[in-house]
């Protein structure tokens, strides 16, 4: 007996991609969401694919092989970078690296911006515990921003770090002085130690720093 298997077209290969139970779209759609990340597909896209797929010769496997080499980058550099959705086009199938190069860089902004936000969150965070108000600078603000993101630090954890003493010293500034706003400069963030230190100082003696400004 000889048996007959007809291979696969593209249009066979598309349908099982989107129609089939546990079809490939709903495992990468889980795959994706366990990332944080809502992936969704074009027919277009889906269509090349299949073709792909189709010249692959191997059936069902072909779409396998496919869809790992196409997103093999994306699940790995996309996780934690930002990016909530992702659309799955013809684009992105024909040209996958200047799309997730471009995704990369609107994530990276995206966080940068959310990073940001979370500076007025410690700074009121701040003034509630310890009844002292501090506010950035910009270039201090970048700075932060810049460490978080090289550092791969919640902006909550950064900023426990850098300024764990803030409390006290700068509570020290206030009974001698009176000041209770403080306008942190990029050297707070740079050598915050060293900038606390000189702060308290010129609050003991601020004779000393009016004759040195002189």
């Amino acid at each position: 007996m000889r048996v007959v298997c007809e291979e696969l077209s593209a249009d066979d290969l598309f349908s099982i991609m989107k129609y089939s139970e546990g079809s490939l779209l709903r495992q990468y759609e889980r795959a994706f969401r366990a990332y944080g990340i809502a992936i969704s597909f074009e027919d277009e896209a889906l269509r090349l694919m299949a073709q792909a797929a189709a010249t692959e010769k191997t059936g069902a496997r072909g779409l396998l092989t496919v869809w790992e080499k196409l997103f093999r980058d994306f699940k790995f550099y996309l996780a934690g970078s930002g990016i909530s959705q992702l659309r799955v086009t013809a684009e992105l199938v024909h040209e996958p690296k200047r799309v997730l190069d471009r995704l990369l860089a609107e994530g990276h902004k995206h966080e940068a911006v959310v990073l940001d936000q979370q500076i007025d969150v410690f700074s009121e965070s701040f003034r509630r515990q310890h009844d002292v108000e501090i506010a950035f600078e910009e270039a201090a603000r970048c700075r932060l921003v810049e460490r978080a993101q090289t550092e791969k630090m919640s902006m909550a954890d950064l900023t426990a770090h850098l300024f764990r003493d803030f409390h006290f010293g700068l509570n020290l500034v206030r009974k001698n002085s009176g000041q209770n706003k403080f306008t942190l400069p990029l050297s707070a963030v740079d050598a915050p130690d060293k900038f606390l230190s000189d702060l308290v100082v010129q609050s003991y003696y601020p004779a000393r720093q009016t004759n040195e400004v002189g």
